[in-house]
This record gives C-alpha cells, sequence and structure tokens, in this order.
C-alpha cells in the first residue's frame, strides 16, 4: 500500500471529475497572487520619483535646476539669434545674385523690344536703303533682348513655371516679329507698298502681345524685388525677446544665490551675464543697421527704380507709336493729347527727383551726375520737335514731318529721343546701384555675426557651469 502511494500519479489538475480545492494552494489562489505582482513594483517607481522630487526641493538641487535653465535659455538666445542674422544674410545674397538681377534684365528687356520696334519704324519711314546708324541700333536692341531673355531665364527660380512659359512665349514670338520686319523691309527696298502692311503687322504684334508679356514679366519680377526686401526691412525682434529673458534668468538666479548664500556677487554668473549681453547687443546693432540699409534700399533704390523705370518704358510706347502714326499715315492730331499727357505724367515724376527737398516729397535725388536735369531737358526737346513734326505733318508735308521724326540733328524728334532714353537708362542705373549698395552694406554688416554670437553663447552657458557648480558641491 505504501509502495503503491509513492507511484500514484497527482491527477488534480488534469482529471475533470477531480473537485477543485479552494485552498491557499488552488489555481485561483496562484491567479490573485499574480495579479498582486505588479504592485511592489509601483510602489519602487513612486518611492523612487519621490526620492527624486525629494532631491529637486533640497537646495543643491534647486541650484542645478535654475543652472540648467540658464544654461538652456543661454543657447536658445544665441542659436536663434545666429540662425535668423544668417537667414538675412542669405537672404541678401540671393537678392543681390538672382533676384535683382532678374528684373533688372526684366526691365532691360521691354526697353530694348521698344528701342527695336522704333528702330524698325524709323528706318521703314525713311524709304529703300535705311541708314547704317539705324540699322545697328535695329540689331543691336534685338541682340540685346535676346541677351535679356537669356539672362532672366537663368536668374529664374525653377519653380516659377509661370514666368519662364512667359520668356518662352516671348522668345519665340520675337522670332517671328523679325520675320514680319526683314519681310518689310525687302518690300520698302523695292518700293512695294505691302512692306507698310508686314511692319504694321509687325509692329502690333510686338505692341498688343510681346511688350505686354514683358511688362507683366519686370511687374512680377520688381514686385519680387520689393516684397523680399520690404520682408526683412525689421529688426530681428524674436532674437531680441529670447536674450533679453536669457539675461532676466540670469539676473534671478545671481539673486537667488545672494539671498542663499551672502555673496553678492558670482563670478562665473556674472561673467555668464556680461556674455549675453554683449550677444544682445552684437544682434541688436547688427539687427538695426541691416534692417535700416534695406528700408533705404527699398526707399532710396527700388522704389525710385521702379518708378523711373516704368516712365521710361511709357515714354518708349510714345516714341514707338509716333513712329508707327508715320508709316500708317495718321494724323496725329488725334493722339496728341493722349501723347502730351503721357509725357507730362513722365515731367513730372522727374520733377521730384531732381530737387526732393524742393518739392516736399522726401525722395532720394537721382541727379548726382545730371542724369534727371538731361532727361528733362531731352524730353522738352523732343515734344517741341513732335510739335513741329505734328505741323508739317497737317501742312501736306510728309517728307517734312519724316526729317524731324526720324532726324538726328539738333532739334530733331530722333535725337532728343535719344538723349531722353540715354539720361532715363542713367537715373534709373544710379537708383540701381543704391538699391545694390544698401543690400551688400546690410549683408556686410551680419557677416561675422553668426559665429560670434555662437562663440558668446557658448562661453556664457560655460561661465554657467561654472558659477553654479562649487555652490552645489559645498552642500555636497
Amino acid at each position: 500500500m505504501g509502495a503503491e502511494t509513492l507511484t500514484r500519479p497527482d491527477t488534480s489538475e488534469t482529471d475533470p471529475e477531480r473537485p477543485v480545492s479552494h485552498g491557499k494552494k488552488g489555481p485561483a489562489a496562484g491567479r490573485r497572487s499574480t495579479a498582486d505582482a505588479p504592485a511592489p513594483a509601483r510602489h519602487a517607481v513612486r518611492r523612487r520619483a519621490a526620492r527624486i522630487w525629494n532631491d529637486v526641493l533640497t537646495t543643491p538641487g534647486r541650484m542645478t535646476i535654475f543652472g540648467v535653465l540658464a544654461i538652456i535659455m543661454v543657447l536658445i538666445g544665441g542659436v536663434v539669434a545666429s540662425s535668423t542674422i544668417t537667414s538675412r544674410q542669405s537672404h541678401h545674397e540671393t537678392l543681390l545674385a538672382e533676384v535683382e538681377p532678374v528684373a533688372n534684365a526684366s526691365q532691360t528687356l521691354y526697353s530694348s523690344l521698344t528701342i527695336a520696334d522704333s528702330a524698325a519704324n524709323t528706318a521703314f519711314i525713311t524709304g529703300g536703303i535705311e541708314p547704317p546708324e539705324l540699322r545697328d541700333r535695329y540689331l543691336q536692341a534685338i541682340a540685346t533682348s535676346s541677351s535679356a531673355i537669356i539672362a532672366a531665364s537663368q536668374g529664374l527660380d525653377r519653380t516659377d513655371e509661370e514666368s519662364i512659359d512667359q520668356l518662352a512665349r516671348i522668345n519665340a514670338q520675337l522670332t517671328t516679329y523679325t520675320g514680319l520686319v526683314e519681310t518689310a523691309r525687302t518690300n520698302n527696298r523695292v518700293t512695294n507698298p505691302v512692306g507698310s502692311a508686314y511692319l504694321a503687322s509687325a509692329s502690333s504684334l510686338m505692341q498688343d502681345t510681346i511688350l505686354p508679356a514683358a511688362a507683366d514679366l519686370y511687374d512680377r519680377q520688381s514686385t519680387s524685388v520689393g516684397e523680399s526686401d520690404e520682408e526683412w526691412s525689421s529688426p530681428p525682434w524674436g532674437s531680441f525677446l529670447l536674450l533679453g529673458l536669457a539675461i532676466t534668468v540670469l539676473l534671478l538666479v545671481q539673486q537667488w544665490l545672494w539671498k542663499l548664500t551672502g555673496r553678492r556677487i558670482n563670478p562665473g554668473l556674472a561673467l555668464s551675464t556680461v556674455l549675453v549681453i554683449a550677444t544682445f547687443l552684437i544682434t541688436m546693432i547688427a539687427g538695426f543697421l541691416a534692417a535700416n540699409d534695406n528700408a533705404k534700399g527699398l526707399s532710396e533704390g527700388a522704389a525710385p527704380m521702379n518708378e523711373l523705370t516704368r516712365q521710361r518704358i511709357n515714354a518708349q510706347k510714345v516714341r514707338a507709336q509716333e513712329t508707327l502714326n508715320l508709316v500708317r499715315r495718321t494724323d496725329p492730331e488725334g493722339s496728341s493729347a493722349e501723347r502730351a499727357a503721357i509725357l507730362g505724367g513722365v515731367r513730372d515724376t522727374l520733377t521730384v527727383y531732381l530737387d526732393p527737398e524742393e518739392s516736399g516729397s522726401g525722395r532720394v535725388s537721382l541727379d548726382d551726375d545730371g542724369a534727371v536735369t538731361d532727361a528733362i531737358d531731352a524730353l522738352d526737346d523732343w515734344m517741341a520737335a513732335q510739335n513741329r513734326a505734328d505741323s508739317f505733318y497737317q501742312q501736306g508735308d510728309y517728307q517734312g514731318a519724316i526729317a524731324i521724326s526720324s532726324g538726328q540733328d539738333e532739334g530733331d524728334s530722333g535725337a532728343a529721343f535719344d538723349e531722353f532714353d540715354e539720361s532715363m537708362q542713367g537715373a534709373i542705373e544710379e537708383a540701381r546701384e543704391t538699391l545694390r549698395t544698401r543690400i551688400d552694406n546690410a549683408r556686410r554688416t551680419s557677416s561675422n555675426g553668426p559665429d560670434l554670437i555662437m562663440a558668446l553663447s557658448t562661453l556664457a552657458a560655460f561661465a554657467v557651469v561654472v558659477g553654479v557648480a562649487p555652490r552645489v558641491r559645498e552642500y555636497l
């Protein structure tokens, strides 16, 4: 019996007929102890958290927390200030190298296209074989237009698909235009009357399709220059705020340590405060100087350049219409009032930039080299020559009107317009140079700022460690 008992298998867990024991060692009791198993671990976590919190509430714990907070504020202020100045510097470089040159190329494109159309019309009305200087002027204007298209396309942002497509259309239409002009020129040489129809068709293509597209391209690019420059014409207020908070935290920590330890000055924290104040001053000076240069570049460069360019475009339209009227033998009396109004507006604009103080406009003078004065004088001569040509035409002297309109002698419309256009280009170049100089000054102002700011911020953070660590060790 005893041996049988030793060899009998225990079936308490496998026999379904056997009643289940409800003692402490049964399966249900095992399940309850498993559910209660995580309780000691949770108690351990709570004890650890309480111990850490008690350590934080101690004097050395609070010193450590305040020191870490000061280090974080110092480093964040330095990183943000450095990255802000770096972003502004990158913006200035992009503006100088890409955005502004594209706007200038767009302006050159429009002007050269208008000059080409005017030269083609003037060469045609002379009859037969045109003077070599007019032919050279036309070919030079077409070559300049092609170069401007290439320059603008190279500088455009690849994501600006609208401007890229517009340049492609202008280039294709310019080929059609030159073909029509050459056909008109060939027929004009053999005195074939159909030549005037070809030239009128070419000029219509230029005035109604090509030039509006070029003007739209210029408007878009010049607006981009103004908006890009205006975006950075305010100081970096965010950097000022963060650096100011870092200085405040450092001062509060020093005041707390003074009350706690009785030491008025903590050398490490005092040095850190001085370094952050230096960082703040560098950021403030660089920020205000760069913002001032940006603002002046906008008011003294971009705005005058844009306004003068538009007035030059208006005058060139008048010149193209003047020569086209003679090609079509249109009585100029119908357009003389509109022409006088447009050129009067051009003269008023030029007067503003002649002597801003006297006009009370607050604008900058662009007459340092006499370009504005020369443009006004040439404009007056041009308007007088136009009136003389109109008078000859209305008296039936068509050849006399042609001679004045296309002539290059003193008092002729052609010579006066050429002088006016050259003077306008000089005033525009002066405004452009002002813009680029201001942008370059803003770029150079912040050239060494980011590296210096990061170096000072790093030293300030290290000085916090040097100032707080000995005080913590005193309690350990």
